[in-house]
């Protein structure tokens, strides 16, 4: 055999299941990184386990520029400041989380920084919606 485990092992034959899945990505829906603003990725694992994936950003069309690993220890926080990215300089736009953690494994926001004035603008990060 080779060790595989189908559905008729696990559950009865000749039932009907329902079964659901959840898309787990999140979506933050503003970053920026022109003139004055630095935008700051805050991303918390809420799990006991590490958190894997990608960080996918947009410009303002909704073209692919550039993708970032994710991962995030066990109750543990990545910063990631986006300024850093250089694809990202002088650019602003969207950005999606696609991660393995499950449904509700992370909580965050972006952070855009204004230094000169000392303003902040928060964007949480935003589960789609099941």
């Amino acid at each position: 055999t080779s060790g595989m485990v189908t559905i008729t092992d696990v559950l009865p034959a000749g039932l009907t299941y329902d079964l659901e899945f959840y898309d787990t990505t999140y979506l933050v829906p503003r970053w920026n990184n022109s003139a004055t603003q630095t935008t700051v990725f805050l991303i918390q694992n809420a799990t006991n386990v590490t958190v894997t994936g990608d960080i996918i950003f947009y410009n303002a069309s909704g073209t692919a520029m550039t993708t970032q690993p994710l991962n995030v220890g066990a109750r543990g926080l990545q910063v990631l400041n986006t300024s850093t990215i250089p694809p990202l300089v002088g650019q602003s736009g969207s950005a999606a989380i696609a991660h393995l953690g499950g449904y509700g494994a992370l909580a965050g926001k972006a952070v855009a920084l204004e230094p000169g004035t000392g303003f902040t603008f928060d964007a949480p990060l935003l589960p789609i919606p099941r």
